[in-house]
C-alpha cells in the first residue's frame, strides 16, 4: 500500500468525515421538528357526494304485432275481426270463434202510386 501524504490523507478523510457530521447533525435535528410521518393516503378524507334523484321509469306498452294468420271472430258488437289479436288490439274482450253471421237483408217493398 502506498504511503500517502497529508493532503491526499485530508481528501480520503474529508468525505468521511463530512458523511459522519451530517448523520450526528440529523441525529440532533430532526427529532426536534415536527414531522408528519403517515402520507396523505393514511388520512381518511370525508367527501361528500350529492345524491342524485333516481328518475321514474316509464311503462310503455310494448309494440304488439299480430300475425297475418286468419281466424275470424265475432265481437259482441256484431263486428268481425281477423283474428284474436286484431280484435284485443282494437280493445274487444268478449268475441266468439267465427266470423259474425250476415244479417239478412229484406228488401224494401215498392210502394206502388195510389190510383184513383
Amino acid at each position: 500500500m502506498n504511503n500517502l501524504n497529508g493532503e491526499e490523507t485530508l481528501w480520503v478523510v474529508l468525505p468521511i468525515l463530512l458523511v459522519v457530521a451530517i448523520l450526528v447533525a440529523s441525529i440532533i435535528i430532526l427529532p426536534k421538528t415536527q414531522t408528519n410521518i403517515g402520507s396523505k393516503a393514511a388520512t381518511p378524507t370525508m367527501i361528500i357526494t350529492p345524491v342524485l334523484p333516481t328518475p321514474t321509469p316509464t311503462t310503455v306498452a310494448p309494440e304488439v304485432v299480430c300475425s297475418s294468420l286468419y281466424s275470424p271472430v265475432c265481437s259482441q258488437a256484431g263486428v268481425t275481426y281477423p283474428n284474436e289479436c286484431e280484435a284485443n288490439q282494437a280493445g274487444v274482450t268478449a268475441f266468439t270463434k267465427g266470423a259474425c253471421p250476415k244479417a239478412k237483408v229484406t228488401p224494401t217493398p215498392k210502394i206502388l202510386p195510389a190510383s184513383n
